[in-house]
């Protein structure tokens, strides 16, 4: 089955299921989308992931000091 659970905006169902799925030049995925219970359809965007270095992830903490993000004291955790 084809499910995922991307509520239904007219009448919040989770379980909608995806009609068609179409990928234009640029990575972007359209996808048609249908409800089960009221049967309202709409479509859903999904941009490309991008890829992000450690250099250009800052953390910004309270009082607005920004520091670098350290990845591996983050998987240490």
């Amino acid at each position: 089955m084809n499910q995922t659970y991307c509520p239904c905006p007219k009448c919040g169902q989770l379980r909608t299921r995806v009609v068609c799925t179409n990928c234009d030049e640029e990575g972007i995925r359209i996808r048609r989308r249908r409800c089960p219970v009221c049967e309202h359809r709409w479509y859903s965007i999904q941009y490309p992931e991008v890829i992000v270095k450690n250099q250009e992830i800052r953390w910004t903490k309270t009082g607005a000091t920004v520091r670098p993000y350290i990845f591996d004291k983050a998987i240490s955790l």
